[in-house]
């Protein structure tokens, strides 16, 4: 018996060209089905290698068995000759050419509707990545991170003095220009996770870890530190210094040119010096910085004596200084401390500052931010300007640099320099509300997506923006699923809603979201009814909103230009005649020159 023309009788051939083409199908359909549905890729997996097993059994049956009229039936007892036999040929030849049918046409939509949505994802995909290896292509290899020091020493209040050690050492290499040195925020978020080396360096994008420890011991400290490379999770240098107390700065010092020369980084310009200061001070100002990070209310008042010990032992130290700037600012925002006194203390540390360090970054920061809330901003780009060219190394002078280049309309600055401060600080969820803040002004709709269900991910708030966004993208679905998830005593969630219920056409639903959102009392009320109107097309009372807005919170007017809520209103010369009120016109915007240097 021929075996092929066996198997054309028993419709074993059919029954296989029917399972292959079906089997095809699922298996497009579920790639495509699946990620929307957030499956991961194993259950993709999973159906593929469950319909390839699933062809053996389907081929063995079509050689036992046959579908007959009155059943499945064992081959041997179908009779052949009859009509029903013929007709079960009949019925698969039709399955398979069904079954084509739905292949070529999901074939068809898939090329035509489908890819064409995917390439544009791509197409973002592609440039974001290429945007990210611009800046982290410019130092290459060049990349560390300094993780806390283990404090090895009895006594755990020591802790403190060995997470000072390790963030001086940080600071000095952040000095060299050539090298990209994760944030202390970043750096230090992963203590206490017991993970491994090439996971922490995965995760912030770095070729290089430096750990080490630090035991104290009377007068006497050790000091232990660690070179690894990443890739390898191999040693590419440790030392061990035990020297007295005193000398610990001059190991700090030691530790960051023993980095740079195993990199085989060619400084263009010496490596800065740790501040010399007591090691109680030290250990002091560190424990405030760690209470500033925690948060809450009373964290400026818990700040304020340690930093006053601190100060007492070393007026000088000029960390010290710093942070007990913070922690007034924190006790005057809490109430805990007046104006008047919150003035009189800031004047005094300025002023002490000046004198130490005329340069110091973190005042020429202040007073780019206070110009910036006065509406100095040509002023404010200046001293931006300045700050960066200081400190490019410092998430923070970057971020909020970067705010101000969105805040004045400057978007490809924006982004550019939002983009270096996640470089540097990959854990910053700060720079990452910004950086999808500015990708949403500019119009790039799946980057500020992406970049904002990353600052989602590791920060609080900012769902507005989201759904903003999904709206912005034309997901209204999306967008009202968003606002949905308010709670209802919330203006953001009441606009949202208004917005969404108006896209989708129910008018109704969104003059009741409109009246909640009226009714409600809360912060930001305002501006989120003025956004709502913008969107609703309803001009007249979005004006009207604005200009309160502008009178009760004018550095929320200012933010609030670029905004493309707005955009139905941009054709109104009431528009042009707000921003000129609020001195945010076009024609200065347009003249003030902010472009920092930073690596490329």
């Amino acid at each position: 018996m021929n075996l092929i023309s066996e198997l054309g009788r028993r419709n074993v051939l059919r029954v296989a060209m029917a399972y292959i083409v079906a089997a095809w199908l699922i298996i497009q359909v579920v790639e495509t089905l699946f990620p929307i549905f957030g499956f991961p890729d194993q259950a993709i997996r999973t159906v593929v290698i469950v319909l390839g097993i699933g062809f053996v059994p389907a081929v063995v049956g079509a050689w036992i068995f046959e579908f007959t009229p009155h059943g499945l039936k064992l081959d041997k007892d179908v009779d052949r000759s009859h009509v029903a036999s013929r007709n079960t040929k009949r019925r698969l030849d039709q399955t398979i050419i069904v079954i084509l049918v739905f292949a070529m046409s999901y074939f068809a939509l898939d090329k035509f509707v489908f890819a064409p949505g995917r390439a544009i994802v791509r197409e973002a995909e592609v440039a974001e990545q290429a945007r990210t290896e611009a800046v982290v292509g410019f130092y290459g290899d060049r990349s560390i991170a300094v993780l806390p020091f283990e404090n090895m020493s009895a006594d755990p209040e020591q802790e403190y003095f060995a997470d000072g050690i390790a963030e001086d050492v940080l600071t000095l290499l952040a000095g060299i220009r050539e090298l990209r040195v994760i944030s202390r925020s970043s750096a230090f978020a992963f203590k206490g996770q017991g993970l491994e080396i090439p996971e922490i360096a995965s995760r912030l994008d770095v070729a290089h870890i430096l750990e080490g420890s630090v035991r104290k011991s009377c007068n006497r400290v050790r000091v232990t530190a660690q070179l690894i490379e990443a890739r390898t999770d191999t040693h590419l240098w440790a030392q061990t210094y035990d020297r007295d107390l005193e000398d610990v700065f001059a190991i700090q010092d030691e530790i960051a040119a023993d980095v740079a020369r195993n990199l085989q980084i060619k400084l263009l310009r010496p490596l800065p010096k740790s501040r010399v200061t007591d090691p109680e001070v030290l250990a002091l100002t560190q424990q405030a910085k760690q209470i500033s990070e925690i948060g809450g209310r009373d964290k400026g008042n818990k700040m304020f004596p340690l930093l006053q010990r601190a100060l007492e032992i070393d007026p000088d130290y000029v960390p010290a200084l710093e942070w007990m700037g913070s922690a007034n600012f924190d006790r005057h925002a809490a109430g805990f401390i007046s104006d008047e006194e919150n003035e009189r203390l800031n004047e005094q540390i300025k002023q002490r500052i000046l004198e130490l360090d005329p340069g110091n970054v973190t005042l020429i920061m202040v007073s780019a931010f206070n110009a910036h809330r006065s509406n100095q901003l040509e002023e404010a780009a200046d001293l931006f300007e300045r700050a960066i060219a200081k400190d490019s190394s410092n998430s923070n002078v970057v971020r909020v640099a970067g705010s101000f280049a969105l805040a004045i309309g400057d978007l490809d600055t924006a982004i550019r320099i939002l983009r270096h401060s996640t470089a540097i600080d990959p854990l910053c969820y700060q720079c990452l509300y910004y950086l999808s803040m500015a990708y949403m002004y500019a119009g790039e709709f799946d980057a500020a997506e992406k970049t904002r269900e990353r600052y989602l991910a590791i920060g609080s708030g900012g769902r507005y923006y989201l759904g903003l966004i999904k709206l912005l993208q034309g997901d209204v679905a999306g967008a009202l699923a968003v606002y949905e998830a308010f709670p209802e005593d919330q203006a953001q969630g009441s606009a949202g809603r208004a917005m969404a219920y108006h896209d989708l056409g129910e008018m109704e639903n969104a003059e009741s979201a409109l009246t909640e959102l009226l009714a409600i009392e809360g912060m930001q009320k305002e501006i989120r009814i003025a956004e709502a109107y913008a969107w609703m097309g309803q001009k007249d009372a979005a004006f009207e909103w604005l200009q309160l807005v502008t009178e009760q919170e004018p550095a929320m007017a200012h933010y609030s230009v670029f905004v493309p809520v707005f955009r139905n209103l941009h054709d109104d010369p009431r528009w042009d005649e707000w921003r000129e009120s609020i001195g945010m016109s076009a024609e200065r915007l347009d003249a003030i020159e902010f472009n920092p240097e930073l690596p490329e």
